[in-house]
């Protein structure tokens, strides 16, 4: 039962609206069709996610007839090459009728694929040494395109086979002028079965989706048919596939699209979905009335017309920020903190997001290129970018070397969306999220500008700022009170769900604080903290259970004071609690600050 959502009932009203229409005749050239009953009427969709929207009769099989022409013309090109499938068909409208018999009269050539001249030539050029090797090639390739196995209406068939006579004169015609290899007679039976394939909506819209998808099916994720060659075939399918109707097909509606004098209408609405319509009423131009229809008032209605403008390529920038206004996860000392906002403008961070093609490429070089501040680092995140287009992958090589050869570098983060192309992250530095961009550049400028100690030298616990202000015999009777502990890569300091029963001061390496009790490699982390911070120090206030886990990033020396402890302490030496609570608030409003500054600049 398919989901019921707005689409579905602007489909479901169109459906009802539509099936009043009259008119039109259904075909009887080929006497098995005649029999179509004319009221009979299925609207899919499919998107490129593998949405499936259906209404009316959206499972009555029928027969593919010349909707099958654009999906053969593919495995011709994938079989023989473009070259050679050029050499023998080409790719201009002819304004005729489809089963005319005129072809250039300079190359001899069929005018394009999709009408029964070229159509039948493709056919022939469909690989294999037998006749049924080629026609397990067609069932196979169909397969790819629909994802279920098509069989042959026998009937039909037969029918046109007995009454192809025009199609005859056609095939002997392709071979006298060289354009038709093999026997006529074995060719013309694959063309007919061809056409005579059964199919529903259902599986013509997910070839149609097969083709938006730039030649992967959707609902398989099986690719049919290289991305190259899709586009050849889209583009002959918006200039030819309505025949001598193609000219205002291309002003009314305007997205590539085939139609079978079974009464099917194919449309395709690249990067988006494939829409297929089934109503044997034909009009004078042998397309299905209703399915005209139906694509003409979903081109309206949703402004599909691919030539609608589709907004300013400025929307690829969701905004960006400096160095100085976002801190990483990472927490650090006061110190550093100063160090690292002092020297803010060294970095730039620029959110990339939604499609990025040509117009929206260029727009973001140059926002990278033309900024006033010329950061020595720029970040580009891309966790909001949907896609990057394949052949963009140069022009990003280019700007990887132009801030090279000016002295700046280009660093990629977050970028795994499944339309980034492979090879992009090997374009510049990457980074699997924008955090550990940032804390790359943030440990860069300590390394360079820092004066105090270094995040890889042990710092004495003297020096935590959860103890700053103790001293004398409070200072002693909190050391006094301390263990001491290491711990390696992977261990745990503390679990979730545990008593939060000590605070731990943290003298040398790394932890991170990440959610979950069982935490995979490599999993998001919601902080971390180095030598010279206290983690866990919410223990002093609330007791309770760990909310996370703190996990050793790297080897770890810490020192621990239970709570136990720090109330017995407290007790007998008021001002130590009254210190340590005061840094402790201190410590918790300049993480507040520093949070609130990056849901700020990430969220706005």
């Amino acid at each position: 039962m398919p989901r019921d959502t707005p689409l579905l009932r602007y489909l479901q009203a169109l459906h009802a609206d539509l099936a009043a229409i009259d008119g039109g005749a259904v075909a009887d050239y080929i006497p098995a069709l005649a029999s179509a009953d004319p009221g009979t009427f299925g609207i899919s969709i499919v998107t490129v996610n593998g949405t499936k929207y259906s209404v009316g009769d959206s499972d009555h099989a029928f027969t593919i007839q010349s909707v099958s022409k654009p999906f053969v013309y593919g495995m011709a090109l994938t079989d023989r090459g473009v070259d050679d499938v050029r050499h023998r068909v080409g790719v201009e409208p002819t304004g005729d009728a489809f089963n005319s018999i005129r072809v250039d009269e300079e190359s001899n050539r069929p005018f394009n694929p999709l009408v029964n001249t070229g159509a039948i030539v493709t056919t022939g050029l469909v690989r294999g040494d037998t006749e049924a090797a080629q026609w397990q090639r067609i069932v196979d390739g169909f397969e790819s395109f629909t994802g279920r196995t098509l069989e042959v209406d026998e009937v039909v068939y037969a029918s046109e086979a007995a009454t192809g006579d025009r199609n005859r004169a056609i095939a002997y015609l392709m071979r006298n002028l060289g354009m038709l290899e093999g026997d006529p007679e074995t060719i013309l039976r694959l063309y007919f079965r061809q056409c005579s394939l059964l199919v529903t909506t259902d599986d013509l819209a997910v070839a149609a989706a097969t083709l938006a998808s730039g030649g992967r099916n959707p609902i398989t994720g099986r690719r049919a048919l290289d991305e190259r060659l899709n586009e050849h075939i889209l583009s002959v399918m918006q200039t030819c596939g309505m025949y001598d109707a193609a000219g205002a097909w291309a002003v009314d509606v305007g997205f590539p699209s085939k139609s079978g004098v079974s009464g099917a209408v194919v449309g395709v609405l690249p990067g988006q979905a494939g829409i297929a319509v089934y109503s044997p009423p034909l009009d004078g131009c042998g397309n299905s009335l209703r399915g005209i229809e139906v694509c003409r008032r979903l081109a309206g209605d949703f402004g599909l017309h691919p030539h609608r403008d589709r907004g300013h390529p400025a929307g690829v920038v969701r905004g960006a920020y400096r160095g100085g206004e976002a801190r990483s996860t990472q927490t650090r000392t006061a110190a550093e903190y100063a160090c690292i906002e002092a020297h803010g403008d060294d970095l730039t961070v620029v959110e990339v997001q939604g499609l990025v093609r040509f117009a929206e490429a260029e727009f973001l070089v140059g926002f990278v290129v033309d900024d006033p501040t010329r950061s020595r680092v720029v970040v580009l995140d891309g966790h909001r970018a949907l896609l990057v287009d394949d052949h963009l992958l140069p022009m990003f090589a280019e700007l990887a070397d132009l801030l090279t050869a000016a002295g700046r570098t280009l660093v990629l983060a977050g970028f795994d969306a499944p339309g980034i192309p492979s090879g992009f992250d090997r374009l510049a530095m990457s980074f699997a999220q924008v955090d550990d961009a940032i804390e790359w550049w943030e440990d860069a400028v300590l390394a360079t500008h820092f004066t105090g100690v270094g995040a890889d030298v042990a710092r004495p616990v003297t020096e935590q700022e959860l103890l700053h202000g103790l001293a004398g015999d409070d200072l002693d009777a909190v050391l006094g009170a301390l263990t001491y502990g290491a711990l390696e890569p992977g261990a745990h300091l503390a679990r979730e769900g545990k008593p939060a029963d000590a605070v731990f001061f943290l003298l040398a390496g790394q932890v991170s604080v990440r959610l979950g009790t069982s935490l995979a490699p490599g999993s998001a982390r919601v902080a971390a903290f180095g030598g010279g911070v206290a983690v866990g120090e919410l223990a002093l206030l609330e007791g309770g259970v760990r909310s996370a886990s703190l996990v050793a990033d790297t080897r770890v020396e810490f020192a621990t004071l239970t709570v136990e402890d720090f109330t017995r302490i407290s007790g007998e030496r008021p001002t130590v609690r009254a210190v340590v609570m005061g840094n402790l608030a201190r410590s918790l409003a300049l993480r507040l600050r520093r949070a609130n500054d990056r849901i700020r600049v990430l969220d706005r």
